[in-house]
């Protein structure tokens, strides 16, 4: 019989690396061969501001849906970010066992054979910041960002969405204290409250503001002083974080996944979460900087797409 816990990769991580490498070989089959490549898996590939504008395939074009669908899993990402919160909270201060459906999950995403990584302190602090992550997302996508009416996306994409964020609270919950097999009292305490989740904590809701900041500029770009909507258009934005990258918005992305890092130390689960988080950032980051060059002729020539002053 398949024995998940003696697998050498659990189905959760074998989930994150096949999205990693097909990632990474779309993304370097496009840039390098695109003018080779069938139109179809071209428009998969491509959306938004850099989505395929000329000579589109009939039957993709029915497996799109309005980039404004983002909004639906910031909607299922507030509920499942929550309710991790809410279990460890349960778990951790109420002294009360994990779900047993939740465990059975774990087990079968995950592996038997988890065991616990990091403290208590730590996952609280990395479920709740992915929580207001996905809160502060939910407004922004609902009444902050100005979606284009004509700008769609492949299907694909809109289902990944939910993806990411399920696999992202198993892999916070799938070597969380209390929540592997055979369980442990767990404590909260102050001495958990080390230099390391400090600045974690620190580094996450730096990015966090920022990341907040620079949509709130994208989002000016189409409204006027009173706030009414008065363009679609793709314009240049500038100011804050943007006049040293393209993508300041993805840069703090990535940053914020990678400040949990620290916090949730051995959890090899959040690791691939991350790589997953920088490597989709940095080839959408990418293309927008050179759609940007191209469109724009006095772009300015020291902006980076992502990493100030490197990439």
């Amino acid at each position: 019989m398949w024995d998940i816990g003696e697998m050498w990769i659990t189905p959760l991580e074998l989930l994150y690396c096949g999205m990693i490498a097909g990632l990474w070989f779309l993304g370097l089959l496009v840039g390098v061969l695109e003018p080779h490549l069938p139109t179809p898996l071209i428009q998969i590939y491509r959306y938004g501001k850099h989505a395929l504008k000329k000579h589109r395939h009939a039957v993709v074009d029915r497996l799109e849906v309005p980039k404004s669908s983002f909004r639906h899993f910031y909607v299922f990402a507030v509920g499942i970010t929550g309710l991790t919160f809410y279990l460890i909270l349960r778990t951790y201060l109420g002294e009360e066992a994990p779900p047993e459906v939740v465990m059975t999950l774990l087990d079968f995403l995950c592996g038997t054979k988890r065991t616990a990584k990091g403290s208590g302190v730590g996952t609280l602090l990395a479920s709740f910041c992915i929580f207001l992550q996905c809160l502060r997302r939910f407004w922004e996508t609902h009444f902050v960002q100005v979606f284009s009416r004509s700008s769609r996306i492949n299907i694909v994409h809109y289902l990944v969405g939910y993806v990411h964020y399920l696999g992202a609270t198993l892999a916070i919950l799938a070597h969380a204290p209390g929540f592997v097999v055979p369980t442990e009292e767990v404590s909260l305490s102050m001495d958990q409250l080390t230099l390391r989740v400090v600045l974690s904590g620190g580094t996450f809701l730096f990015a966090w503001w920022h990341q907040w900041r620079s949509n709130e500029i994208l989002a000016r770009l189409r409204k006027n002083q009173t706030g009414q909507v008065v363009t679609e258009k793709h314009l240049m934005p500038k100011g804050g974080f943007f006049d040293v990258v393209s993508s300041p918005h993805m840069l703090f992305e990535c940053l914020m996944y990678v400040s949990l890092v620290p916090v949730l130390s051995g959890n090899t689960d959040w690791l691939l979460v991350t790589a997953w988080v920088v490597t989709n950032q940095a080839q959408v980051a990418h293309f927008t900087h050179a759609w940007y060059r191209e469109t724009f002729p006095h772009y300015p020539k020291a902006r980076k797409a992502l990493i100030p002053g490197i990439f």
